[in-house]
């Protein structure tokens, strides 16, 4: 029973997301396709309304927003509008809260972090999953920050939240996961446990102790 009783929460899990994608997808495109097929039946004059022509206008809009925000102008409309958002009451913590979640499993994001590693946290005994973003020599500042790493420790099952932490590269465990093994088990809390797999794929290499981040001097 207990056994099954994994097996069924792990399942949940993994159909939870993808249910509820699917449902967000359609929900939006129904409502999109409500809209667009409305306002192309007035323009057109005609006498029924089109469907589908909602749907690919919803696609050019998404295609519109994507190539607004790859450029300067475009980006800056994108902080407009999420300014505006943000000033909504109800509007900004739904905005906010998914926006973080969808940058926080996103591969862009997930590019960020170097490698996976175990940290002695929040005090001795007790270990916490951590993902490496930089390193830093300020061996001029303290004797023991002469080589650091510096951690994102998330908070779970939301990741978009945490600490950031300044740790002695000699204090942190490489753990051989991939960082999405890693963003899985943190929003999981544990549940999704991956296969560790010493010296395998999943292991990233060590960041190089030169890099100093710009505007700090090394010793």
């Amino acid at each position: 029973m207990v056994q099954l009783r994994r097996t069924l929460i792990t399942g949940l899990l993994i159909l939870a997301p993808v249910a509820l994608t699917i449902y967000v997808l359609v929900l939006l495109f129904q409502i999109m396709d409500g809209m667009f097929a409305w306002a192309v039946q007035h323009s057109l004059g005609l006498d029924r309304r089109l469907p589908g022509v909602g749907i690919l206008l919803t696609l050019m809009v998404v295609l519109v927003l994507g190539w607004l925000s790859s450029n300067v102008f475009g980006r800056r409309l994108i902080v407009l509008f999420e300014k505006i958002l943000a000033r909504i009451p109800v509007a900004k913590t739904v905005y906010a809260s998914t926006k973080g979640i969808v940058e926080a499993v996103s591969q862009s994001q997930t590019e960020a972090f170097k490698r996976v590693v175990m940290i002695e946290y929040p005090r001795r005994g007790l270990f916490s999953i951590a993902f490496v973003t930089s390193n830093a020599r300020w061996g001029d500042l303290h004797p023991e920050t002469s080589d650091l790493l510096l951690v994102f420790l998330p908070t779970t099952p939301n990741p978009t939240s945490g600490y950031l932490l300044l740790v002695p590269r000699e204090q942190a465990t490489d753990l051989p996961i991939t960082i999405e093994e890693g963003v899985r088990m943190v929003i999981s809390g544990g549940i999704l446990m991956p296969k560790l797999r010493p010296g395998g794929p999943g292991r990233p290499q060590a960041v190089p102790k030169t890099d100093v981040p710009t505007g700090i001097a090394a010793p």
